[in-house]
């Protein structure tokens, strides 16, 4: 009987892309986070372009989560309060 070894959990997760999202602080930058299904995700950022509030294009690309079969895509905005 095999067993997984920890140690080789910790390297696929090192070996994953990280999306940095360290920048300069500011009080007007919105960050959604979609994560689901690769449909549900594309059925809601479709949603939110119908509605005008953000191209696909400003999505970041789908990125795989922990859980197999799952994606997240994260939209940052910048928002002015004042308009």
């Amino acid at each position: 009987m095999m067993t997984e070894n920890p140690c080789s959990q910790t390297a696929l997760t090192s070996e994953q892309p990280f999306i940095d999202l360290r920048d300069r602080p500011s009080p007007d930058i919105l960050r959604v986070l979609a994560i689901g299904s690769p449909q549900v995700v594309h059925f809601f950022v479709m949603t939110l372009f119908r509605y005008g509030y953000a191209r696909p294009d400003e999505w970041s690309r789908p990125l795989p989560t922990i859980n197999q079969g799952e994606v997240m895509q994260i939209l940052t905005k910048r928002v002015n309060l004042f308009e």
